[in-house]
């Protein structure tokens, strides 16, 4: 009688056990399949990034706080400006993104990563700028001219010539 109910017992235990375990399994391939149903459709800033989408590279004589104020005119004077937004972990870091007024996705955006290189006895400070586009057209190398003429010439709007 004792053996009886010991092996009901452990047969309960083991049941439940094997329960539980096919529980916890379902989770995670319920968690794992959801993560692979929320692709993001379109171009990422990650995507933008790439080597293949590089488009020139400068150094600017300026720091951040001199980009962001030609950015702050260049948003006063025409109304709109690319936005600045420095890496919050590293200061040195920053990015600015172009994008059209009408854009939904970064496609048509300019992205720049902005590294501000430290002054020296023989450099004033200055930052070096890496420009990425999506395309590689006239219709980009024009959009990346506007975007260095906002910051080195913000009081000049794209449409005046």
């Amino acid at each position: 009688m004792l053996r009886s109910i010991v092996c009901s017992s452990a047969k309960k235990i083991d049941n439940d056990w094997n329960l539980k375990m096919k529980r916890i399994v379902m989770f995670a391939a319920v968690v794992v399949l959801a993560g692979c149903a929320t692709k993001q459709a379109g171009v990422r800033e990650y995507d933008l990034r790439d080597p293949q989408y590089f488009h020139t590279e400068r150094t600017l004589p300026l720091t951040f706080p001199k980009i962001q104020m030609a950015l702050f005119k260049h948003k006063t004077a025409c109304g709109s400006a690319p936005k600045f937004s420095m890496d919050p972990r590293q200061t040195n870091y920053a990015t600015i993104i172009d994008l059209p007024e009408d854009a939904v996705s970064l496609e048509r955006a300019v992205l720049a990563d902005l590294i501000q290189l430290q002054g020296t006895m023989m450099e004033e400070s200055r930052v070096r700028v890496k420009v990425y586009s999506y395309y590689s057209d006239a219709a980009a190398d024009k959009r990346v001219e506007q975007f260095f003429n906002a910051i080195l010439r913000p009081e000049v709007c794209a449409d005046a010539k």
